[in-house]
């Protein structure tokens, strides 16, 4: 009889199925998403899977206890992919879990480029660039053009851009976060030249930006709300006025260089044009404003390159000097204290990012320097490749380490490539220091609950993601900033989720002032920033 019983437990034990079941719902209006994908995955690999009905239910049986994260997936919908969108959940034997899933809408911008005729422009390239959204403490940005990703909040001010081109008839259409974009247009180079001007000078096509300018510093923003659409946007290629660009080529010796290929502009804008015996050559229409000239050439196994920043306005210009130079060696050590609290982190690449021209900065919506890369060897030292003289400043892909780590500077000499444009014309070595001695900063953001804190460093200078650091708020509002480099900054709590809101005068009238002291910890109580719709 007791041998019966046990049997019977045991069997009702084994009979026992865990259930997973829950809803999908649509954020903005509330409704049941059906359709959607439902996928129960344990360490990152999916191990259930499948479909909400029409209302945006569903169930799945016989789950395994463990702990897993729930994803899910919709093509209409932009909340659907990458780690920080997974809900973990644990399950018990014998028990069931209900979930409850919300899915973002994507929103949708869509429009025509034309020229001056208002005739659509076929294959025309378009640049989407904008900073996205904060959704959990983390900065989310991604459009049907190319995915997209997301980063600590203390990254948000770091704008992505998302590429795409128009139809045959000039039209196109991008789905999306809800955002403030700036969109740009690159006249192809295929495209008729622009008939001449009153005056019969020579006119040429320009990148233009919205809403029908030249200047990314006088482009506008277009606004796209939650589940939205913007439709009828029209960008207007602009016309101005250009002349001729002569120059020579010349050798690392300073002797001329014949039959070298000769480009400016971003990208395939214009055909090159071939210098002459003597080393000079001639572009006969080059639009008004500022343009990166260059050639290349190759001297048996040594690659040379020349890069030279020319502004054209209102005549000719005469006399550019393209000097060829070979690539510079640029090693990069990186300098970390080891750490008894944590392990040491692993290295990823370094970028510079090269500069150079007036108007080229980091806020313009177009295309960014080229950039010299760096992954970490076997001995964990870096070795740029593709590195010419010219300009640097650090690029964006300096990792930030995670605490107790901070980045103190990146040396060049007497330089530091973290707050400045660093001119580099010969072979350099640059040192990459990290420090563990930084301070903290803790208190109470009021409703800041699901928000977060961010420190920006009160000099200008520094003002960059690799300098700020961020946390997020508890749901009592409580929050802690490790691992922050001593120095003087302003203090922004940001409640809940919203648009990534670029620092400026008016955000900074709204922070706390807290110095961070080495080893020690300050505090400072903070009132949530309410963010603009958009």
């Amino acid at each position: 009889m007791a041998k019966l019983l046990c049997l019977l437990i045991l069997g009702a034990a084994c009979g026992l199925a865990q259930t997973v079941e829950g809803s999908v719902f649509d954020a903005a209006t509330g409704a049941g998403v059906g359709g959607a994908k439902v996928e129960l995955l344990k360490g990152g690999d999916p191990l259930y899977e499948t479909t909400t009905d029409p209302g945006g239910r569903f169930r799945i049986d016989n789950v395994a206890e463990g702990d897993y994260a729930a994803r899910y997936h919709s093509p209409d919908y932009w909340l659907t992919a990458g780690a920080w969108d997974y809900h973990p959940f644990h399950l018990a034997a014998g028990s069931s879990v209900t979930l409850k899933g919300r899915l973002m809408p994507w929103s949708k911008l869509s429009g025509r480029v034309v020229d001056a005729q208002g005739i659509g422009v076929a294959n025309a390239p378009l640049e989407l660039t904008g900073a996205g959204m904060t959704i959990g403490g983390r900065t989310f940005l991604r459009t049907s053009w190319g995915g997209g990703g997301g980063g600590q909040l203390s990254q948000g001010a770091l704008a992505m851009t998302f590429r795409g081109k128009t139809d045959a008839h000039g039209k196109f259409e991008v789905q999306l976060m809800p955002g403030a974009y700036g969109l740009s247009v690159v006249p192809p180079p295929d495209l008729k030249p622009p008939d001449p001007g009153e005056d019969g000078g020579a006119l040429a096509w320009k990148r233009t930006y919205y809403p029908g300018v030249d200047i990314a510093g006088a482009a506008s923003k277009i606004v796209v709300l939650p589940g939205g659409e913007v439709s009828g946007v029209e960008l207007k290629l602009v016309a101005v006025p250009a002349h001729a660009v002569r120059g020579v080529v010349l050798n690392p010796d300073g002797t001329p260089a014949p039959k070298l290929a000769i480009a400016f502009g971003e990208g395939p804008r214009s055909a090159p044009v071939i210098s002459k015996p003597d080393g000079t050559f001639e572009f006969p229409i080059v639009a008004e404003g500022e343009w990166r000239f260059s050639a290349e050439a190759q001297k048996g196994s040594v690659k040379l390159r020349a890069t030279e920043w020319v502004e054209v306005a209102k005549h000719d210009v005469e006399n550019v000097k393209l000097r060829l130079a070979p690539l510079l060696t640029m090693r990069a050590k990186v300098v970390m204290p080891a750490s008894k609290d944590a392990p040491t982190p692993t290295l990823g690449p370094l970028m510079l990012s090269l500069r150079g021209g007036r108007t080229s900065r980091e806020d313009d919506l177009g295309l960014p320097g080229v950039a010299a890369l760096a992954e970490p060897d076997a001995n964990g030292e870096f070795i740029f490749q593709g590195a010419y003289p010219g300009v640097y400043r650090l690029g964006p892909l300096l990792p930030q380490m995670p605490p107790p780590y901070y980045l103190d500077a990146v040396r060049v000499g007497d330089a530091d490539l973290a707050v400045q444009e660093v001119e580099i014309s010969s072979d350099v070595a640059i040192t990459v220091v990290y420090k563990t001695d930084g301070g903290s900063v803790h208190g109470k953001a009021e409703n800041c609950a699901s928000g977060g804190v961010v420190l920006v460093p009160s000099d200008p200078a520094r003002r960059r993601p690799v300098f700020s650091r961020s946390a997020a708020c508890d749901s009592s509002g409580n929050y802690e900033v490790d691992a922050v480099r001593p120095g003087d900054y302003y203090a922004l709590a940001f409640a809940g989720n919203g648009p990534v809101l670029k620092l400026d005068d008016a955000l900074i009238n709204q922070a706390v002032k807290v110095s961070v002291r080495s080893g020690e910890a300050s505090s400072a109580d903070l009132r949530t920033i309410t963010k603009p719709v958009y």
